[in-house]
């Protein structure tokens, strides 16, 4: 039976990664079985219009709306961007309840900002509320804090301290209460849930592959020097110092090479140590996403050392290529991965990962076989888990679910 959903989704657009595509493509995909209400921004009507999603146009409407001028103020540049988020969220319930009066809606979903310690309004209506797909419970793994920047160091202590206030929190535990189901990227952030909560979390995380996507796929064994790929922002929790330190670490008469692209602060200080690596390391500046396409087609090996990550887009679309991946088992990464296509690192300590990475690189160098075995791997879980299909399938299904308990 078809239903009629209310979404509330600040990042809404077509084309567009990020917290805009989750806001798009899982409601576009609920539109295929349902009729969907949106409430999104006013200054994105010109290009949903100009992609208007034809084959759903009769199930989905788009209801715009922007706080008044004066009030924009705040999101420039992002100063004071969750002032404004805060008053827009604010705003819209105005929306909501005009809606109501003429709309009998059977679930109302908050879709973006997925973030946990964000407002929404949704749940203070009387309409059963969806939550998520929702992060923010992601953090540093303590035994690296001290290896942090202070401003790092910083954000990531107010961010325990605010984790930890989560049982007395009466905004967080009202959300939760009002909840019919609680959809959470990862499982750091479904541990901020007090215990009496924890039936009503299910697992969705916010990253998808397109299908044509899969036209590309890496060229198999090709050279005699294995490549190693690795994609990612230059900043001190991204981690990528620990590749470096990990090739610094593989014998010499291994025939290996790296590519870094990417830029960011802590850029020069890994040249620094690169310079004394017994492999090439080539590091390139930041490129349009087909280009980092070619580079991973090129690629025989995927590293992502993130220590802070709910979905890694780049990961995703590694797998998709077919590279077997190396990461840790943590966060974002434990959740995208599985055993059969990456070798995911333990949580250990600055000292000691570098080593066991090194020793994944070396078991994959040595084994043609595994690396291709992985990387078929990699492509069937994105096929099968990480496409916007299985996602709209999963919300029919938590759906029905909840019809079923309301009876």
């Amino acid at each position: 039976m078809n239903k009629t959903i209310l979404v509330s989704a600040y990042s809404c657009e077509p084309i567009e990664g990020g917290e805009a595509a989750v806001g798009w493509n899982i409601a576009l995909q609920m539109a295929k079985r349902n009729k969907v209400h949106i409430i999104t921004r006013s200054n994105l009507r010109e290009k949903i219009e100009a992609h208007y999603p034809t084959e759903v146009a009769e199930n989905i409407t788009f209801h715009y709306y922007d706080t008044p001028r004066w009030m924009r103020f705040y999101k420039r540049k992002e100063r004071g961007m969750h002032l404004y988020y805060f008053l827009w969220q604010l705003g819209i319930t105005s929306v909501i309840r005009r809606l109501k009066k003429n709309i009998k809606f059977d679930y109302a979903m908050h879709l973006t900002f997925g973030n946990v310690w964000l407002p929404t309004f949704l749940p203070y209506f009387n309409i059963p509320f969806i939550y998520g797909p929702i992060g923010g419970g992601e953090g540093i793994p303590h035994s690296f804090l001290t290896k942090m920047s202070p401003y790092f160091f910083c954000i990531e202590f107010i961010r325990i301290l605010m984790n930890g206030t989560t049982h007395i929190n009466p905004f967080f535990l009202y959300k939760a209460h009002r909840s019919k189901a609680i959809l959470c990227r990862t499982e750091q952030t479904s541990a901020l849930f007090p215990k009496r909560f924890q039936h009503k979390i299910d697992y969705l995380t916010d990253g998808a592959i397109e299908p044509d996507f899969f036209e590309n796929e890496a060229e198999y064994c090709k050279n005699k020097t294995i490549r190693i790929v690795s994609t990612s922002r230059f900043i001190a929790l991204k981690n990528v110092i620990c590749i470096v330190q990990a090739l610094n670490l593989v014998p010499k008469e291994y025939d290996v090479e790296c590519i870094m692209v990417g830029k960011g602060p802590e850029l020069e200080k890994v040249k620094q140590l690169a310079e004394t690596c017994p492999h090439k390391i080539t590091f390139l500046k930041h490129m349009p996403r087909q280009e980092v396409l070619n580079q991973l087609k090129q690629g025989d090996i995927f590293i992502t050392p993130s220590l802070k990550d709910a979905c890694n887009l780049t990961l995703l679309e590694a797998m998709t290529v077919g590279l077997p991946i190396i990461c840790l088992n943590w966060s974002g990464m434990a959740i995208s991965t599985d055993d059969n296509c990456a070798i995911r690192l333990p949580v250990t300590n600055p000292e000691q990962m570098p080593k066991d990475m090194a020793s994944a690189i070396i078991q994959l160098i040595e084994s043609p076989k595994l690396r291709k075995r992985m990387g078929r791997a990699a492509r069937e879980r994105i096929r099968t888990v990480f496409n916007w299909d299985a996602k709209g399938d999963f919300m029919e299904m938590l759906f029905e679910k909840l019809d079923k308990q309301c009876q």
